[in-house]
């Protein structure tokens, strides 16, 4: 707005008190300096006189508006400020415009503070006609109360005054402009100290366990709310910050901004099937567990279980092999057997060698040859070979007879020699133990001295020794093991001619007919019967030097007769009733009953020889030699005379002895 324009609008002045300013000469002095506006100016030849008393307080401002009564936009306003004491009367004298009417319309507001303050209070409002020369007077009376003189009123109700903004009179320090602070008083009269400047944080703890979530600002400390934030599940109160994480369950527990830190999920592991996989939560007693990688696909792993080089026998399933040495790639058969397996050779003996799926293909038929008489007429109890089954001793009733497949047979007569010999056993020098009635042993090699050593076992000149097995090791001796009808076991080792060199191996059993091993002690087995008749088997336990009982007892009918021990997995024993077990890994299990020719009967078993499972040779009472070829049992050779013994070093060569001299044997034909 120009200078001049200021001053046109400019029609109304304070007064101190009651004083005036000679407008006339002001217009003058305008109009001189602006004629062409002159006829604009206010006509000043009458005005109102609009006086404000006021009481209560010595600072603030009244604003005073005119306004023409005939037509609303003529008005104008001026603020007059209140002079610093009390009780007193401020005024100004009020012109119109010539173009305005000469009724008008005067309003007095009050002001706290300064003219820049809030009004308050309502406005006061009086009409009043302006004369056409001189003053009329237009009154108004304020009172308001400023006890603090802070400039602003007190905001309590009282008839006359006017309620300001001030909630506490009494204290200066307490105002509309005042900063709030937390001193437990509204300092700016407005919501209390819910705006006060330096107010704490606070976190709701909707959980109550000390760590809050939602924040809160106020001086005072909230109901349900804490010092502490940061829990990022306040639903929980075994949620919080400072903990370890307790739960693997994809959640953070502590609030690091971490899930299941502590339970290394993610972290490269194993299965239990070695295969690689990542650590996840799972419901165990850890909490987690390996899951394996899409990648990972465990296989059957082989080893072998027979001992000829090649594996076949399942060891379990895996990622990585559960044994050292396994292989994924199944290479044998048939794990019960040294002779069969991928690639071998077939060979004429009832076995699938090569594992083609058959047997003894292109084999001409086999035969079985019998002698009798062997040695004399008496009977052949026992039999065992040697250097290949090139050789053998065989044994009955006061008979010792030794065969080399080169020079004939060859009778020891000496009465060293004789005894009622009821098992026999040869080592790979051909030295050969024999054992019998009333406790006798004897041994002796395949030489021209006629003379045999014999001893008795300690305690028992009665005794009936049924079985007999023997272990040799390189560079040593053969050491033996004979069993008894009265449940004891007798060690003989070398030199055998010394007086405690035969020795108590065991004691307290049940009736033993039979003893075998796969070449060591702790593969030693030995079978037969209780008083019950029923079948019994013991393993002789290297850890505690003892024998344990291993096979249910009462479990099956009759006594065993004959043990075959393969290897370390594989047993066989058979006898009475038709009875044959076989023990694989430690776990008895009977095969189907053998019967006699007449196919109703249960044989009479006397021993048993096994190469595979599917290979297992059993001869009976009845003069026949049973084969099993894992799902059946076949006559394979057929005889009227009683056979008691069977022995062979390989499938292709097998020899059974029997009553009267009677000598069984079989030969494998040339393969084609």
């Amino acid at each position: 707005m120009s200078f001049p324009r200021l001053r046109a609008a400019l029609v109304m002045f304070v007064l101190a008190n009651v004083a005036c300013t000679d407008f006339d000469l002001e217009k003058q002095k305008l109009c001189k300096q602006f004629p062409e506006r002159c006829d604009a100016m206010d006509d000043t030849s009458g005005a109102l006189n609009v006086t404000v008393g006021y009481s209560g307080f010595m600072r603030g401002c009244v604003t005073v508006t005119a306004t023409d009564a005939d037509n609303a936009s003529n008005t104008r306003s001026l603020d007059v400020a209140i002079p610093g004491k009390a009780p007193g009367t401020v005024s100004a004298e009020v012109f119109r415009k010539k173009d305005w009417g000469r009724t008008l319309r005067v309003t007095a507001q009050l002001r706290e503070l300064d003219c820049s303050g809030p009004a308050v209070g309502a406005a006061q409002e009086a009409a009043a006609q302006v004369p056409e020369e001189g003053t009329a007077d237009v009154a108004f009376t304020v009172r308001a109360v400023d006890e603090d003189g802070d400039g602003y009123f007190s905001s309590a109700d009282a008839a006359g005054v006017v309620s300001g903004t001030d909630c506490n009179d009494r204290d200066s320090a307490v105002s509309p402009s005042a900063l709030e602070v937390c001193n437990g008083k509204d300092d700016n009269c407005t919501l209390g100290e819910s705006d006060a400047t330096d107010k704490q944080v606070w976190y709701t703890d909707a959980d109550g366990d000390g760590y809050g979530s939602l924040r809160v600002e106020s001086c005072a400390q909230p109901v349900g709310a804490v010092a502490v934030g940061g829990d990022c599940n306040d639903a929980d109160g075994q949620v919080r910050p400072g903990r370890t994480e307790f739960l693997c369950d994809g959640k953070d527990d502590n609030c690091n901004g971490m899930s299941d830190e502590d339970f290394g999920v993610d972290s490269a592991c194993e299965d239990d099937l070695k295969c690689a996989g990542r650590v996840a939560c799972a419901s165990t007693p850890g909490q987690t567990a390996c899951a394996r990688l899409p990648t990972e696909n465990p296989v059957t792993w082989f080893v072998d279980g027979d001992g000829d080089g090649y594996k076949g026998q399942a060891a379990g399933v895996g990622c990585r092999s559960p044994v050292a040495g396994g292989v994924s790639q199944f290479e044998d058969c048939d794990e019960s057997s040294i002779y069969v397996r991928n690639g071998l050779p077939e060979a004429c003996d009832r076995l699938d060698n090569n594992c083609s799926g058959g047997v003894d293909e292109g084999c001409a038929p086999l035969t079985w040859t019998t002698s009798t008489y062997v040695g004399g007429s008496g009977d052949l109890m026992t039999i065992a070979l040697y250097d290949e089954g090139r050789k053998a001793w065989m044994a009955g009733p006061n008979k010792l007879v030794h065969f080399d497949s080169t020079t004939g047979t060859a009778s020891y007569t000496n009465a060293s020699c004789q005894g009622n010999w009821k098992a026999v056993w040869v080592g790979a020098d051909g030295r050969v133990f024999v054992a019998g009635d009333s406790g006798k042993m004897a041994t002796r090699l395949p030489d021209t001295d006629p003379d045999c050593f014999s001893i008795n076992v300690p305690g028992a000149s009665t005794l009936a020794l049924q079985g007999i097995t023997g272990i040799e090791q390189t560079h040593s001796s053969a050491t033996v093991y004979a069993v008894a009808t009265n449940g004891k076991i007798f060690k003989w080792k070398a030199p055998y001619n010394l007086a405690d060199s035969l020795s108590e191996f065991g004691a307290g059993l049940q009736n033993l007919r039979a003893i075998s091993s796969a070449g060591s002690e702790d593969s030693l087995l030995a079978v037969g019967g209780d008083i019950n008749s029923k079948a019994v088997a013991y393993r002789y336990d290297t850890a505690s030097s003892s024998w344990k009982t291993d096979l249910p007892v009462g479990a099956y009918d009759g006594f065993l007769r004959g043990i075959h021990v393969t290897g370390g997995r594989f047993t066989y024993a058979a006898g009475d009733n038709g009875l044959v077990l076989k023990r694989n890994g430690g776990a008895w299990t009977s095969l189907p009953a053998v019967l006699e020719s007449t196919g109703k009967a249960k044989a009479a078993i006397q021993d048993v020889l096994a190469f595979s499972e599917k290979g297992i040779y059993v001869a009976t009472s009845e003069g026949l030699i049973h084969f099993y070829d894992g799902s059946t049992w076949t006559t394979a050779h057929s005889g009227t005379v009683p056979l008691y013994s069977l022995d062979g070093p390989n499938p292709a060569r097998i020899v059974a002895a029997g009553a009267n001299g009677t000598v069984v044997n079989f030969t494998a034909p040339a393969a084609p």
